[in-house]
């Protein structure tokens, strides 16, 4: 970037003007800011420096701040499947869990209430065998006598239909009995029936287990050995940490240049000299109305497990394009009233107080979204001093 300089300076006795000037009447005051005079020699003196502003076309980054959370795709909440009991829970926080391991077993009446409905169905289907295989009795004899022209056509076709009928029972009671099983076996994970006539709630065979449904990390245990709980109820939740989301807040200005896929590099405060490799999982669809920010969503790789759940940190957007900027020094840019305000040089060779709005800053520059102009001669060295002279006019 080729920057313009005049390079004016002041005198060490202070911001004065050398020559007395009329005092402007109330109204002028009013129509115009007043300038602040100063002669060459004391310009001079103290080392002022003056830039003319120029807009360039920048690859600025973005920043935005935010926190690290649990990757939800990657995030199990296991639960009970229905009400009972919590009789185990056999893993402990940080604990490291494969796909299928136990983490908890829970004791429900459900699973007493599903052997009785398999064993209730088991003896309706042998009853309706029963039935089967009589009415195929009926229906053989029937044929016989119809042979022998003992028996009509119609008695015939009422005993073929009779056994038919009996035996789409079978075959729907044979499926209840399946569906029975496979919720025993399947959904309960427990052994069809107890050994012995004794059901002890303790037994093995009666706990219905908890099972982590893929590998990672114990985060929370929501429920303890004693707590009753109900169908749907968090027992666990285990997450794979080898990925994390980092929640950025992204200024309103600052979204055009966001799109899903961007490459990002995360800082975070517990190790400032490494940078995380990221990229932009979604944008949120909701603006907050209070800080004018999106939550924009971006997928961090964290293989090596450094990375934390709630710790903060700064993500850098890479640029999608190149945009106009108009930047000064961070040296020009002084607070007065708690706004920001940088000292422009007018025709007249006076120095004005100009409102500005800012944006990013990046590499000791300051870029400046409103209140300057390319053309403009701004002070980049020594608003201090004039800022000072400023301030003691508003005490006197």
């Amino acid at each position: 970037m080729k920057n313009r300089f005049l390079i004016v300076t002041f005198a060490a006795v202070g911001l004065i003007g050398c020559g007395k000037k009329e005092a402007a009447s109330p109204t002028q005051a009013a129509a115009q800011p007043a300038g602040i005079p100063v002669d060459d020699k004391t310009q001079q003196q103290v080392g002022v420096h003056v830039e003319t502003v120029e807009s360039h076309p920048v690859a600025a980054s973005i920043t935005a701040t935010g926190q690290l959370q649990l990757n939800e795709d990657k995030t199990w909440h296991v639960g009970a499947v229905m009400a009972g009991r919590v009789v185990a829970v056999p893993v402990h926080l940080g604990e490291l869990v494969k796909a299928g391991q136990l983490v908890a077993q829970m004791h429900s009446h459900e699973v007493h209430d599903a052997r009785a409905s398999r064993r209730q169905a088991i003896a309706e289907l042998e009853r309706l065998k029963v039935m089967a295989e009589q009415a195929g009795r009926v229906r053989a004899r029937t044929q016989r006598l119809f042979e022998l022209k003992a028996a009509s056509r119609e008695q015939l076709e009422a005993a073929d239909t009779q056994a038919r009928s009996a035996q789409l029972s079978v075959t729907n009671a044979q499926a209840e009995v399946d569906k029975a099983e496979t919720h025993i076996t399947e959904f309960l994970e427990v052994p069809l029936d107890t050994p012995g006539a004794a059901k002890d709630p303790n037994d093995e065979a009666d706990r219905v287990p908890i099972k982590a449904p893929a590998a990672g990390t114990v985060m929370e245990r929501e429920a303890n050995v004693g707590s009753v709980v109900s169908a749907g109820d968090h027992v666990v939740t285990v997450s794979d940490l080898s990925s994390l989301w980092f929640i950025a807040a992204v200024n309103e200005a600052d979204l055009s240049q966001i799109r899903p896929g961007q490459a990002v590099k995360l800082l975070v405060r517990a190790y400032p000299d490494r940078t995380f490799p990221a990229k932009v999982f979604q944008l949120g669809e909701r603006l907050d109305p209070q800080t004018r920010t999106l939550q924009v969503r971006v997928l961090v790789s964290n293989v090596n497990g450094l990375l934390k759940p709630d710790m903060f940190g700064t993500a850098e957007f890479t640029p999608q394009a190149l945009r106009t900027m108009v930047h000064v020094p961070e040296s020009a840019v002084q607070e007065i009233g708690g706004k920001a305000v940088v000292f422009i040089k007018n025709s007249k060779g006076d120095f004005e107080q100009k409102e500005v709005k800012v944006g990013t800053r990046m590499d000791r520059q300051v870029e400046v979204l409103e209140g300057l102009e390319p053309g403009m001669r701004v002070v980049t060295s020594g608003a201090m001093l004039l800022k000072s002279q400023v301030m003691k006019g508003q005490d006197n």
